[in-house]
């Protein structure tokens, strides 16, 4: 586990908080890692606010303060550590708290002792475990739907949401701890899901990510009585969600189902996130994915072939323990050949418990970064050819944000981008261009047409239509 060492120590907290909890009681939240954390601390907040509490504003002192942390690799481990001895450091009287997610999962023992201050360690979100933990009672919303949670929304855009639809994950990959946090996969109940997705729609929701650690291992676990596509035909037939979205999709199980659905559902965007890792025949088998390079291939080769205009999102990890030269000009080409409209690349971390911890010979950290800066200099001008391709099409947009203060004045995103990892569309409201005071109106949420007119490395530049 990361160092927790500090100059001084906070004294002791106040004492535990009432389960009579009025209604002015605040709790500061804050979230680290993924968007998987993001559904649990929206859940935790949902669950706080039955209970009575208001979230904390900038610069209000909390009753509660709640960090749900990250433990995927060590750069997270340490982000965790140095917000939990910072919040102890803010502490005011009375407050509680509590420390959960992954790294308390992971580490719990380890924090208990050597960060004793903290007043709750709990680990991974089980829904009520911290409220009783704490004391607290809370009661259902009437306005909320059975099998749909507890949430309170804390994205960036108010019309998008994640929705997780399944916890943990059955993989063995070599590099990765999830499992040993997470546990073995299990997967929601279609019917559960659509209650939220429903529970979304009625509060303005126009945008839907679906995700989970193994996206299309959804119901195999239970022996395929429910599959992803059955949920995504639930989703569209339940519901009027315009788009749906998936993201982490692990390249086996892109059925003929599956693409199916992409291909012929319109509100099912074209897009899909794949992290592939690698695609080096000796690192494929190294990391334990179980599947060859060649299967990859033509996974990826039947989506696109069946879906046209598909947008794919990758990621890549460079410098797992043995990876040699040969290995990373194998992944460049491969780079090359599919070229993905998005990737995004991370360093190899050893983790403890995880089959690659003790693996040898390890690869040096500064050629480790070399690799990524030379896969992403390739990606970046992958990127760029590709949106160059844009240039000139007629293509719809959700409107994401005013741009205040900025020479355009929308921004927003195309099918193929998803939130907060891929390109943004800098939108004008008229062919004025730049300065143009002439703009057309456009509301966040709402989706529009737009004329592509120029591109970048990841963003578009665009003209609002009529």
């Amino acid at each position: 586990m990361p160092s927790s060492k500090r100059t001084s120590r906070p004294a002791a907290s106040a004492p535990a908080v009432s389960d009579s909890a009025p209604r002015d009681k605040k709790v500061r939240l804050l979230n680290l890692g993924c968007s998987k954390n993001q559904v649990d601390s929206e859940n935790i907040l949902g669950e706080f606010g039955r209970a009575g509490f208001k979230r904390a504003l900038e610069g209000e002192d909390p009753d509660v303060t709640v960090i749900n942390t990250c433990g995927f690799i060590e750069a997270a481990k340490e982000e965790s550590i140095q917000e939990i001895l910072a919040a102890l450091g803010n502490k005011v009287a009375g407050e509680k708290l509590v420390v959960a997610g992954c790294l308390a999962q992971r580490y719990m023992e380890d924090l208990k002792k050597d960060i004793p201050e903290v007043d709750l360690y709990i680990g991974t979100y089980r829904e009520g475990e911290m409220l009783e933990r704490l004391g607290l009672n809370s009661s259902l919303p009437s306005d909320c739907k059975v099998g749909a949670g507890p949430r309170s929304l804390m994205g960036d855009e108010p019309h998008h949401a994640f929705l997780k639809i399944a916890e943990g994950c059955n993989r063995i990959c070599g590099f990765c701890a999830i499992p040993g946090m997470r546990g073995k996969q299990k997967s929601r109940t279609i019917a559960d899901i659509v209650a939220e997705a429903q529970q979304l729609q009625s509060w303005g929701i126009k945008e839907v990510s679906l995700i989970a650690q193994d996206l299309t291992y959804f119901g195999r676990e239970k022996n395929g009585k429910e599959s992803l596509e059955q949920l995504l035909r639930a989703l569209i037939k339940e519901t009027d969600i315009p788009w749906f979205r998936m993201m982490y999709g692990y390249p086996a199980f892109l059925t003929d189902g599956l693409i199916d659905v992409m291909a012929t559902e319109k509100r099912v965007c074209k897009y899909m996130d794949i992290p592939i890792q690698h695609a080096s025949a000796d690192m494929l088998k190294a990391m334990r994915r179980n599947y060859t390079a060649q299967e990859l291939r033509d996974g990826l080769l039947r989506m696109r072939n069946a879906i046209p205009n598909l947008a794919l999102r990758t990621t890549a990890l460079l410098g797992y323990p043995g990876e040699t030269e040969k290995d990373v000009d194998e992944l460049m080409a491969f780079l090359e050949e599919m070229r993905f409209r998005h990737m995004g690349s991370f360093s190899y971390s050893d983790e403890e418990g995880t089959h690659a911890f003790d693996l040898q010979p390890k690869v040096p950290q500064d050629v480790i970064e070399e690799r990524v800066d030379r896969v992403m200099t390739l990606q970046r001008q992958i990127s760029l050819e590709e949106n160059e391709k844009r240039v000139g099409q007629t293509v719809e947009v959700i409107i994401d944000a005013v741009a205040e203060g900025a020479d355009h004045h929308y921004t927003g995103r195309t099918e193929g981008d998803a939130p907060e990892v891929d390109n943004t569309v800098l939108i004008f409201g008229s062919e004025g261009g730049k300065g143009s005071d002439r703009a057309m109106d456009a509301d966040p949420g709402t989706f529009r047409k737009v004329l592509i007119t120029d591109a970048s490395e990841y963003d578009l530049v665009a003209v609002l239509l009529p």
